[in-house]
């Protein structure tokens, strides 16, 4: 079966759904792998738009391959689906804020939001770029609360995890990063990527068996 190329800088991210794919028989091929360095404007407006563009940039660099690119954000019902893709900048939308910053943020805009009205969610979009230039699209949702206080951070650059509680689970989001694949499937503990991940896989069988 064709690798697959996946379209991230992040090496944590290869890691992670490579052994998602892995029993799958489904192997990745990075950019670092690639010797690619691109960067990449996410100008769009929606998680579709940026992991298209994502797709878009490396397909004509990696001819003859399936390309997969993704995007995530978090949408509060309270703050009309706020910040979603503008995590980072989400205060102005212009300045860059620390994972300190967009917690106290957070925490100062959900203020007095009573407990049954603090659901969120997380959101992955992966669009898959096939060599014609289409582009497919897929996502996994992840449903949870926003505590009214923040854990200790224990991923730098992943703040919502210190926020993000999945009732069905008793968990926050950032325990689940401690917890081996094997624990995750026993338990279903399967997150947004996972999710969409899950939700592409029939149709990225299909393509990189077919050597598209």
């Amino acid at each position: 079966m064709m690798p697959l190329f996946y379209a991230t800088t992040n090496p944590g991210k290869v890691m992670e759904v490579s052994k998602l794919l892995a029993p799958h028989g489904i192997a990745l091929v990075s950019p670092a792998q690639a010797g690619l360095d691109l960067e990449i404007d996410e100008t769009g407006s929606t998680l579709e738009e940026n992991a298209t563009l994502k797709a878009q940039a490396y397909l004509h660099h990696v001819p003859g391959r399936v390309v997969m690119a993704d995007d995530t954000g978090i949408e509060i019902d309270a703050l009309g689906g706020e910040p979603g893709i503008h995590v980072r900048r989400w205060k102005d939308q212009q300045t860059p804020m620390s994972d300190a910053a967009i917690i106290d943020y957070c925490l100062q805009r959900m203020h007095g939001i009573p407990q049954g009205q603090r659901q969120a969610q997380f959101r992955t979009v992966i669009a898959l770029g096939l060599p014609g230039g289409t582009i497919e699209c897929f996502d996994g949702i992840l449903r949870g609360n926003i505590r009214t206080s923040a854990a200790s951070l224990k991923y730098a650059g992943m703040p919502f995890e210190t926020l993000f509680y999945i009732s069905e689970w008793g968990k926050l989001l950032g325990d689940i990063h401690d917890l081996s694949l094997e624990e995750k499937i026993q338990h279903g503990y399967f997150t947004h990527r996972e999710r969409a991940i899950q939700n592409a896989l029939p149709r990225l069988r299909e393509l990189l068996a077919r050597g598209i």
